[in-house]
């Protein structure tokens, strides 16, 4: 979605007003709609991770599409690039940096929004092991290891997009 809004000015003239809207708004406080709507279960934790992280990317993935220098997308479409070529070998590419810096900017948020999920409805996952343990059996041996088993998690997925990048984008990798 970022990457087209930062193609066509038009998109991001006429969906702006809606994300400058939407942004600020604390998406913590539709935990208990969505809760309401997809249940207890994981696809709930999903939907809220994707919420909350989803306006923190497209922020930064449209701003760095939008700001390419014109000079790339001219030399591309004049040598008869269409809309597909464009998104393909021009906008992805100079993108793809971006996204994989907000995704793994984004890591920390979602392990914190992974813990508070688990906290609403639910009798399982990490989050609620150490809520449970610290906090109802007082077994703080038990909280600290699901605090450092969550750091864990989360340092892992930040080393995934870190090894995701170093594939997809090599050319960030090169000596001079």
């Amino acid at each position: 979605t970022g990457l087209v809004m930062g193609q066509f000015s038009r998109v991001i003239r006429f969906f702006s007003p809606l994300l400058y809207l939407l942004y600020p708004v604390p998406k913590v406080v539709f935990v208990p709609i969505i809760l309401l709507f997809f249940g207890i279960g994981d696809l709930s934790k999903i939907v809220i991770i994707f919420s909350i992280l989803f306006f923190q990317i497209l922020v930064l993935v449209r701003d760095q599409a939008a700001a390419l220098r014109p000079e790339l997308i001219l030399s591309v479409r004049s040598l008869g690039a269409g809309r597909r070529a464009l998104f393909r070998y021009v906008y992805l590419p100079a993108s793809l940096p971006a996204i994989l810096t907000a995704l793994r900017q984004s890591v920390g948020t979602a392990v914190a929004v992974l813990y508070i999920a688990e906290l609403f409805a639910t009798s399982r996952g990490l989050g609620y092991y150490i809520y449970f343990h610290g906090s109802t059996l007082m077994d703080y041996p038990a909280m600290y290891a699901g605090v450092v088993a969550m750091s864990l998690l989360g340092l892992g997925v930040y080393f995934a997009i870190d090894i995701l990048e170093r594939r997809l984008c090599p050319w960030q990798f090169l000596k001079d």
